[in-house]
């Protein structure tokens, strides 16, 4: 089978378009883990892309390497989406707006709609801004609450583990979170199968972060989704604003000056490779509504395209 895709990437988070047309029906889920497999395009999402049913421009279907299967949300998706809109072939296909300064889609997503802003400057994208607002919802609807772990202090947040890397320290201190080494991984692994354990079985997206940043950031953090295949993405949108609702539950943003009145922005040092922290800025703006999250922004430094062509499998 052959199949047309456009592959890029938000900060090593890497992302594989492909066309809904082309896909049989009912085989979406193994076509995709097939094109993501390492010995295929590689990568960690697969979004699969068809003309809208619910009013907006485009319905994406996604499919996580993680979860082995559909997923309602993705953060790195929408923005490798918003820059691809604008620089490959699939403006023509849906025959997305092309204007400047600014161009905003609508993606149905199950999550919900998600709204992508793209920043425009000589017809190219230059940043990509998503509301993961629905996301948001799905995380309180799924249940925000602290719980231990392995006699570590954690917080649930939807389907992630979010972890402070300070407290998985203070009960693992020979853990290297810099490093990433081996010990290090089987530490993460055991925490992620106790949270398994306590929640549900499929709960497979764990978010890692600390507030010591090396370069401009605020804090800093990566992605063990699924640790046991050695599964750790370096960015992640989703998971981002899962610290976020985390940090606004722990009290931890209430020393973070609000911004235009009501909105708190933390800037997230991730991006490059597996360890915590990397060179790119995953930056995540949160808008308050009576002391309650009604809105959540992300928007990251490095969002490339890598390939446009044809895959066989």
């Amino acid at each position: 089978m052959q199949f047309d895709f456009i592959k890029g990437h938000m900060g090593g988070n890497e992302i594989v378009l492909l066309y809904g047309d082309q896909i049989p029906n009912g085989r979406e889920v193994e076509i995709a883990l097939r094109i993501l497999h390492p010995t295929s395009l590689s990568g960690h999402q697969v979004g699969i892309l068809y003309p809208p049913e619910r009013g907006g421009n485009l319905q994406v279907k996604i499919v996580g390497l993680a979860t082995r299967g559909f997923i309602s949300a993705c953060g790195g998706l929408t923005q490798v989406l918003g820059k691809a809109a604008l620089e490959t072939k699939l403006r023509e296909q849906f025959d997305l707006p092309v204007q400047e300064p600014s161009v905003k889609l609508q993606l149905e997503t199950q999550a919900g709609m998600t709204e992508v802003t793209i920043d425009v400057e000589d017809g190219k994208a230059v940043r990509v801004h998503t509301d993961l607002s629905a996301f948001v919802k799905e995380c309180c609807d799924r249940g925000v609450a602290p719980l231990e772990i392995l006699e570590t202090s954690a917080m649930q947040v939807g389907k992630f583990l979010v972890l402070r890397s300070d407290d998985a320290k203070a009960t693992f201190p020979e853990a290297n979170f810099e490093d990433m080494d081996a010990s290090t991984k089987e530490i993460l692994l055991g925490l992620q199968l106790d949270f398994k354990r306590r929640t549900r079985p499929e709960n497979l997206d764990f978010a890692l972060y600390d507030w010591h940043p090396c370069r401009e950031g605020d804090a800093r953090a990566v992605f063990p989704n699924n640790i046991a295949t050695g599964h750790i993405e370096p960015a992640c949108g989703t998971g981002t604003v899962a610290i976020g609702i985390a940090m606004w539950d722990r009290g931890e943003l209430e020393q973070k000056k609000r911004l235009d009145g009501n909105r708190v922005r933390v800037q997230f040092e991730t991006g490059g490779g597996p360890e915590l922290g990397g060179p790119e800025v995953t930056t995540l703006d949160l808008l308050f509504k009576e002391e309650n999250i009604s809105q959540a922004m992300i928007s990251h430094s490095s969002v490339s395209m890598v390939a446009e062509g044809k895959v066989w499998i």
